[in-house]
């Protein structure tokens, strides 16, 4: 499993500390309403936090910490002090109403739509709240009822400009193209008409409206022409110009859509184009040029976002004690840090290993919720699931609907071998907020093992769509399309990861795999040589892959060294080549010198390519040099967590007569990735061996659980042992 991206964990996991003490006057709140008049709201939140611990029944003081804190950009925070409020009749519909931006904000929408209708019973004709729940239907995708309030909002009242441009984008969605023709031409009318007075941020999205009505009538060129005017009158518009990113980036433009993000911010300053645009290096594989651009957001405008943006980029990439010193940087400028700030310095020692210290913060914090994630995550770390999950369960009492929280306590769920629970947490965590976590990547390939293709479908669908610059999500998603037997969506799939910087080769190499096992090698080598990819270049190194791979399984041995040649005479210092070079030269029966010194050459050009440390790990296995496999493998491991070199030296360790050290290696190999059945099947062959039988059916049922070969039988043999009668039964049930 990868290790969840610190920004969004932060953002989701946080609630708001509060400490101090001051004298209070005989009312409290009256203080507290003046900083409310003057939107000083900042401050509101320290007495109010102390207000609620002395006395929890004041739904007023809920009200306005919900507000207080929604208002300073913690939604998600506010959700649980507007919950209590919008329970009393008093403050029932303005609670709601900010109860559902807050839900809206922090990613909840099937919750915000729930909130909003309660609004919607005690009062009907409130505007605000039809407007909400428009927006809430049309976050959930629900067309048809958002299209419904949007039509009784224009009935009320004719002159709403702003409702008119989300009534053309959602019958586009539903392809009512001759209605949202009308309605597009309608608001055009109305947008001229209203001149001066309307607003430019309504007339930029009806400019985009008439782009993406020419997109989805299939008027390509013309949609181009209307992105172009989009982007000529609103230059520096975030809208405009991410739209106009994205639709130069689906039809196969990076570079322009490159530009267009370098145009706005030298014309604009904005630093969220910048952040935009250090991430669009990071994906194009230029990390370097992602890094520069982070910084310098971050040294400019030293907020708590921007240098979580950088923290979070020396995370994604193990370089924890940089992450720290971002953190410190915010933390030491400020004599009362920002709790999120703490929390995400507390998570970021727990992801460096400094588990004393991250446990000493988080002791800091006064809410329990925020300790029970923090602890939760160290013991996570430590191994012990168990008591992680524990603490993840304590916390959701207090905070059900954190998505990351969710995630988390999933993960544990997984690697005590609790599979569906880690289903049903996943699933809560895909409803809280898909954007959030990683979950639908998680929960799609669980429940395809399930049989469950639809579920897997809306999975990964909503993992892709929140998501849409991550390769894996594209990788599974095809994956599940085609054992779903929906060969459409699995080509839609590989066209938009081809699409993705970078990722043709990977695109290419999958859809190989896919027709190789449908029609069999002739027909997937044929995918490639049809291909317009050049199999010289560095970056395609997959999909030369892929055809080596055919052309070995159809007995062309030559030819295939023929295409790794071109490609190394291409780029001789392609230290993927060099190892492609050792896999052809090995499948051709080759002497062992020929096919080492090919991969010791690409470990030369790259210290840190993994195939070629694989390849030389099964070299010296074969050879009968068990250390030395052992030690390769230990090194590929040391630069990408993969269950298989751990699985492979947990074999060699146990054919060895080393049963303790390769025990203790497969147990340790399934707390990082508890989904390896064929490990976790031989992990309760060898427990068995040792009587420990509860043990072994610990492990036998999690390899059944994922139908591992084998794995019926072992259960039987278990219950044999323990129980001689419970054998036919374990057999039955497999």
């Amino acid at each position: 499993m990868r290790i969840q991206r610190l920004e969004a964990l932060a953002f989701g996991l946080i609630l708001l500390l509060l400490t101090g003490a001051c004298g209070e006057p005989a009312d409290p709140l009256d203080e507290i309403r003046a900083l409310r008049q003057e939107r000083r709201f900042g401050q509101m939140l320290e007495p109010l936090r102390r207000l609620i611990d002395a006395d929890p029944s004041r739904a007023e003081a809920h009200l306005l910490l919900g507000e207080a804190l929604l208002t300073t950009g913690q939604a998600g925070l506010a959700v649980w002090p507007l919950q209590r409020a919008s329970e009393s009749p008093e403050y029932a519909v303005e609670a709601g109403l900010l109860l559902t931006q807050a839900m809206l904000e922090s990613r909840t929408a099937p919750d915000a739509i729930v909130a909003i209708e309660r609004v919607l019973e005690l009062e009907p004709e409130n505007e605000a709240a039809m407007a909400l729940r428009i927006d809430a239907y049309l976050a959930t995708g629900k067309l048809e009822e958002a299209l419904a309030d949007i039509e009784r909002a224009l009935e009320s009242d004719p002159e709403n400009l702003q409702i008119l441009v989300p009534r053309v984008t959602t019958l586009i969605g539903l392809e009512r193209i001759d209605e949202a023709e009308v309605a597009l031409d309608e608001a055009q009318v109305r947008m001229e008409a209203a001149g001066d007075s309307a607003p430019r941020v309504t007339k930029a999205r009806l400019c985009l409206a008439r782009g993406l009505f020419a997109i989805a009538k299939e008027e390509i060129e013309v949609g181009e022409t209307r992105y172009a005017e989009c982007l000529e009158a609103y230059p520096t518009d975030r809208l405009v110009v991410t739209e106009s990113v994205s639709f130069h980036d689906l039809n196969g433009r990076p570079d322009r859509a490159t530009e267009i993000l370098e145009q706005a911010f030298s014309a604009s300053g904005d630093g969220f184009f910048r952040v935009a645009l250090a991430r669009r290096m990071g994906v194009r594989g230029l990390p370097e040029e992602e890094e520069r651009l982070l910084l310098a957001e971050a040294e400019e405008r030293p907020s708590q976002r921007n240098w979580f943006a950088v923290a979070d980029y020396y995370v994604q990439r193990d370089r924890f004690d940089e992450a720290l010193v971002a953190f410190e940087k915010v933390l030491a400028r400020s004599s009362d840090p920002a709790p999120i700030l703490r929390f995400a310095y507390a998570d970021t020692l727990v992801q460096a290993g400094r588990y004393d210290e991250a446990y000493a913060v988080a002791e800091e914090l006064d809410q329990a919720q925020l300790r029970s994630m923090i602890r939760g995550r160290i013991l996570l770390e430590q191994g012990d699931a168990q008591g992680a999950l524990v603490e993840f369960e304590a916390g959701l009492r207090l905070w059900p609907n954190n998505p990351a929280a969710r995630y988390l306590a999933g993960q544990a769920a997984e690697r005590i071998g609790l599979f569906e629970r880690a289903i049903s947490e996943y699933r809560e965590s895909l409803r809280a907020g898909a954007a959030i976590t990683e979950a639908g990547l998680a929960l799609a390939p669980l429940h395809a093992q399930q049989k469950d293709h639809e579920g897997a479908l809306a999975a990964i669908q909503g993992y892709v769509q929140s998501h849409q610059g991550d390769p894996e999500g594209y990788a599974v998603a095809i994956r599940i399309c085609q054992a779903a037997n929906r060969p459409g969506l699995a080509r839609e799939g590989i066209d938009r990861m081809a699409r993705l910087p970078g990722q043709a080769g990977r695109a290419l190499a999958i859809e190989v795999d896919l027709v190789s096992e449908v029609r069999g090698a002739e027909a997937a080598a044929e995918i490639v040589e049809k291909s317009e990819l050049d199999l010289t270049d560095p970056t395609h190194h997959e999909a030369l892959a892929a055809l080596l791979e055919q052309l070995g399984a159809m007995g062309q041995n030559a030819q295939a060294e023929a295409r790794v040649e071109s490609a190394l005479k291409a780029h001789p210092e392609a230290a993927a080549f060099h190892a492609l070079r050792g896999e052809v030269r090995r499948a051709a029966g080759g002497s062992r010198t020929e096919v080492e010194a090919d991969y010791r050459r690409a470990l030369e050009l790259d210290a840190k390519h993994v195939p070629a440390l694989l390849g030389l790990a099964e070299l010296a296995a074969e050879a009968g040099e068990p250390s030395a496999a052992i030690d390769l493998y230990d090194r590929a491991l040391e630069i990408e967590d993969a269950p298989a070199p751990d699985l492979e030296a947990a074999k060699i360790l146990l054919e060895g007569g080393d049963v303790t050290a390769g025990v203790e290696r497969l147990r340790r190999l399934l707390e990082r990735h508890p989904r390896e059945s064929s490990a976790a099947l031989l992990l309760a062959e060898q427990l068995l061996l040792k009587g420990d039988l509860d043990g072994a059916r610990d492990y036998a049922s999690r390899a059944a659980w994922f139908e591992e070969p084998g794995s019926g039988d072992l259960r039987a043999k278990i219950e044999a042992k323990s129980s001689p009668g419970a054998a036919e039964a374990a057999t039955d049930a497999s």
